[in-house]
């Protein structure tokens, strides 16, 4: 632990709880926020996840203005129309899932600092601090409340985009799982992948630290036992919805510091050329990902799996598994290949599919070679334990888009 130096940060607020969110109205109040704007889709507002947050503003006399316009995969044109009513705003407040924190968080940046999104590409982009913005996430799984990164769509280039940058992170962030309470079966699988995929990668990657381990590791042993049940019956469910949304902040917070690996640069390439759901993208990319790492970090993967068949069994025998994987003392019997077998058999059972091919994505060849030009050119492949050739990537793509070999 102490053979090499390493660092840690979430400088992000957390209030973590069922019913969390009553506190926003004594939040506005003590930080002397009088107005607000409220960033969210026409999905979550039509389901009512407003309603809360609208409430307590009301509470404290806050006026506000809502913003519906998010799309999924956000465009750059979602973002930017919310940019005038943001302006006079003390407090921006993002409620929703990653596209809609993601989207808040630039929004945020834009009307502090000025410009336009495609100015903020890359990392280190924002010069400082930006005005108040609360996250209020209402799936489980990626993180963004705590993170330092945004990802916005190029639908020109069919390219994801990153900004990174320390001054992103929302100042506060609001996690109730009861905004999840009512999330339908197929985004609670999906997202709950792509909290999985963040801790795994966390995990492996060559920026692993004795903090983000520590997150990782139990986020995978959360998600191992409970996302199954969040699945079948979340509604009902409060135990388990309370797992996965610790699970997805805590796996947020790691790969923040540790950052993420192939698995996610083939999924941001996967996302941006055929609009489809993140969480969805990471499942199909991580366990390829994982067998391309394997050798690299064989006794890693030993750990992953291990903990997930402690969490598979239903036992408490590891209730904190960072302590056991940090005295060495695992279950030895499990392999690296039994780690990659295990995350094929969770998405088995939350009904995630294996394949492109089983959404109705058949890939030419010609879009073969764009997704792997656009894997390549992701920045998270270079936090990955291997560096693939350009060929090991399309290999990669090909056992993702369909069955054959």
């Amino acid at each position: 632990m102490l053979s090499t130096i390493f660092g840690f940060e979430m400088p992000t607020r957390l209030l973590f709880g069922q019913g969390a969110v009553e506190n926003l109205g004594f939040e506005c109040s003590l930080n002397g926020w009088a107005s607000a704007l409220i960033v969210t889709d026409e999905g979550v507002h039509r389901a009512g996840l407003t309603k809360p947050v609208e409430e307590q503003l009301q509470s404290q006399g806050v006026r506000y203005a809502l913003y519906t316009g998010v799309v999924p995969n956000p465009t750059i044109e979602s973002i930017e129309a919310a940019v005038p009513l943001a302006q006079d705003a003390d407090v921006v407040i993002a409620v929703g899932g990653g596209s809609v924190m993601d989207s808040a968080k630039l929004i945020n940046a834009i009307r502090t600092h000025g410009g336009r999104v495609r100015d903020y590409e890359g990392a280190d982009t924002v010069p400082a601090p930006c005005k108040p913005l609360v996250a209020i996430p209402t799936t489980a799984g990626t993180g963004s409340e705590v993170t330092f990164i945004a990802m916005f769509t190029d639908t020109a280039k069919h390219q994801k985009m990153p900004v990174v940058s320390r001054y992103l992170a929302p100042h506060l962030a609001i996690v109730d799982p009861e905004m999840t309470r009512h999330l339908p079966p197929a985004p609670t699988a999906q997202t709950g992948l792509d909290a999985l995929t963040h801790a795994i990668e966390a995990i492996v990657g060559i920026q692993a630290n004795p903090f983000s381990d520590m997150l990782a590791f139990e986020a995978i042993r959360l998600i191992t036992r409970y996302l199954p049940r969040a699945v079948e019956n979340g509604s009902e469910d409060t135990e388990a919805r309370g797992a996965m949304a610790f699970a997805a902040t805590i796996a947020g917070a790691a790969f923040n510091n540790s950052m993420v690996g192939i698995g996610h640069a083939i999924a941001h390439a996967i996302g941006g050329l055929y609009n489809l759901p993140h969480g969805l993208c990471c499942a199909l990319a991580l366990p390829v990902a994982m067998h391309f790492n394997l050798e690299a970090r064989r006794e890693r993967f030993e750990q992953i799996a291990a903990v997930m068949g402690y969490a598979h069994a239903d036992t408490e025998v590891v209730p904190m598994p960072h302590a056991i994987i940090q005295g060495g003392l695992w279950d030895k019997s499990f392999t690296a290949e039994d780690a990659v077998l295990r995350v094929r058999q969770l998405m088995s059972e939350v009904g995630l599919p294996a394949h492109l091919i089983d959404v109705g994505v058949e890939v030419s060849e010609s879009d073969l070679e764009v997704l792997t030009d656009l894997t390549l050119a992701d920045g998270s492949i270079l936090f990955n334990p291997v560096q693939p050739t350009r060929e090991q990537v399309k290999e990669l793509l090909r056992h993702i888009a369909t069955y054959a070999e």
